[in-house]
């Protein structure tokens, strides 16, 4: 915390020097970092995907978790997105093994997550501040539904407090800190939208580099997956690429995940935060939320 009250930017801004977060700019030095050790040789790799949790989990434990709002998630998503992005424009494509059919699609999913991904972020910033103009006019007590015991005002049905948020959220989801914001009625068809481009964004972009950098094999028509991969890391561009896409698929998967899960939800008419609360308040609730896996906070 003393560091980040000190550490100031020391270039010339007209409204004098900002302060910096020390948790929002590690992402974009760790990132690249382990990216670039990773890609020295197959135990790197190995060492680095399964290091990696751990650190972050360890970070979280004992220092973010303790930030209100953190942006270090948020960051950590941003840098992710923007390296693979590059590493695929800039060391894949040249390679001249996509064709430019794949790479408008891949970057039309690309730029459809982020945009959905800014869209749910905006909306959930914009909800809070409606809640908050309506906690300045409201009295205490006032308004109609359910008293929410942490914010003292009557909440409508559905709504759930957010400690991060410090409001409550129609609907809410939960938490989610990779985007840093509340998943709710006002941003769910956005966020479902987010996971659904980013998916495909991430899966077909790790399909796509590892046939150009393995020796792929057919599997129907047109599709291809690679085969043999031994000789990626003799080049550091090349095992970048590899790299990059073994992240994208773990990513990408676990996106797919989220997606079904909330269609899934949709279906039955429920959230994720009202289905874990019922399953608390059963005696044999022995599951282990998902979402917390992945520091969603629920």
């Amino acid at each position: 915390m003393t560091v980040c009250e000190r550490l100031r930017n020391p270039c010339g801004w007209r409204a004098g020097a900002k302060q910096i977060s020390v948790d929002a700019m590690l992402p974009l030095v760790v990132v690249p970092i382990l990216a670039v050790i990773a890609a020295q040789a197959f135990l790197c790799t190995v060492a680095v995907f399964l290091v990696t949790p751990v650190f972050v989990y360890y970070l979280h434990h004992n220092f973010l978790r303790f930030l209100l709002r953190t942006k270090f998630f948020l960051m950590w998503t941003i840098t992710s997105v923007l390296m693979m992005m590059l590493v695929f424009e800039i060391s894949v494509v040249p390679l001249l093994e996509i064709l430019p059919e794949e790479n408008l699609v891949f970057m039309v999913c690309v730029v459809g997550g982020m945009w959905c991904g800014y869209k749910t972020k905006l909306n959930a910033d914009a909800s809070i501040q409606e809640n908050a103009g309506v906690v300045d006019v409201l009295e205490l007590g006032d308004g109609s539904g359910e008293l929410c015991a942490t914010c003292r005002r009557r909440i409508p049905p559905k709504a759930h407090h957010c400690r991060l948020c410090q409001t409550c959220i129609l609907n809410r989801e939960y938490h989610c800190k990779w985007l840093d914001c509340c998943v709710g009625s006002s941003n769910l068809r956005w966020y479902v939208s987010c996971l659904f481009f980013s998916a495909i964004a991430f899966i077909y972009g790790s399909n796509l580099t590892m046939t150009s950098v393995c020796h792929p094999f057919i599997l129907i028509g047109t599709i291809l997956l690679p085969d043999d991969c031994s000789d990626v890391y003799h080049q550091l561009d090349i095992a970048l690429c590899f790299v990059s896409a073994l992240y994208s698929l773990f990513v990408g998967l676990v996106l797919f995940c989220y997606l079904i899960y909330h269609l899934w939800l949709l279906y039955i008419g429920t959230t994720s935060n009202e289905r874990r609360l019922d399953m608390k308040n059963q005696s044999d609730y022995r599951m282990l939320n998902v979402s917390q896996l992945f520091c969603c906070k629920t």
